[in-house]
């Protein structure tokens, strides 16, 4: 027969835990946008990433229990040219979407800034996990919401284009999502 005490202590860590992780709020991915910027010779290199998959939990009054985490499958990337787009796909210093099919990120923190916030993240390209920031705001409208960042990053720290003459080395990356509770 188990005694009031452990009986009680059962209770109260059941109870911790279940406050505990309910703070934070699960949302699920119902649309993206993802796009990037790089210029190469001078013109702007638009293009975009779908197949967004992901596992938000994100609530502004709690972020220390926040945590958010996606992914984008390499070989969708589209700049509306198929020779460019196939070259970034398959050639060797670029995204070699076979051996390397998903870009992610990974929340390591969230902190606010004002009306906004500042996620760092892991962001793994190319098996090379490098930490960036993402300044980013969510605007939440019920039982939907919207998260929108952008960032740049240096395309040389995850090893993409090499030492192509005439590319830049930072890349200009957009990112919206629509989600639901």
């Amino acid at each position: 027969m188990i005694s009031s005490k452990i009986r009680l202590l059962v209770y109260f860590i059941i109870l911790w835990i279940s406050i505990g992780t309910s703070y934070s709020q699960v949302w699920h991915p119902v649309s993206s946008n993802i796009t990037f910027k790089i210029k190469m010779l001078g013109a702007e290199v638009i293009g975009k990433m779908s197949g967004f998959q992901g596992a938000i939990h994100f609530d502004p009054e709690h972020l220390a229990q926040s945590s958010i985490y996606g992914s984008v499958e390499a070989n969708t990337i589209d700049t509306d040219n198929s020779l460019r787009n196939r070259h970034l796909k398959e050639k060797e210093g670029f995204f070699e979407v076979v051996k390397y099919p998903t870009i992610s990120m990974k929340s390591l923190k969230i902190e606010a800034n004002g009306e906004s916030f500042v996620g760092t993240f892991a962001l793994t390209m190319k098996g090379i996990t490098k930490n960036i920031r993402l300044p980013f705001s969510f605007i939440n409208e019920g039982e939907n919401a919207i998260f929108k960042g952008s960032t740049i990053i240096n395309r040389r720290d995850w090893e993409v284009g090499g030492g192509t003459l005439g590319m830049s080395d930072n890349v200009d990356i957009s990112i919206v999502l629509n989600v639901k509770k």
